[in-house]
């Protein structure tokens, strides 16, 4: 059965997680976006309204991180992050017992 997780991202019966628009695998439930491209840039480059400098709130360097389809370049998440940490928007379809 095919399991529909949002608007770009659907995992296969074989447990392969893709990009439902080109059908790119992007990883498997432990890890749906592994292979997907991460972009990390200014946070100003998210548009115009983020105008406030992050120095202003925190003393560690923010980041614009932007998560890609590798093939057909879909955006699958972006999020304004400390730059030393890991994406704070984890996805696994793993059930725990």
């Amino acid at each position: 059965m095919t399991l529909f997780l949002d608007d770009n991202l659907e995992q296969q019966p074989d447990g392969q997680v893709v990009c439902r628009h080109c059908a790119q695998v992007l990883g498997d439930a432990a890890a749906p976006m592994r292979d997907a491209l991460v972009r990390e840039t200014l946070p100003a480059s998210a548009g115009p309204s983020v105008r406030e400098d992050a120095a202003r709130f925190t003393d560690r360097p923010v980041v614009f991180r932007q998560t890609f389809c590798p093939q057909c370049l879909t955006q699958l998440q972006a999020e304004i992050v400390p730059g030393d940490e890991p994406s704070s928007r984890h996805r696994s379809l793993v059930v725990g017992a």
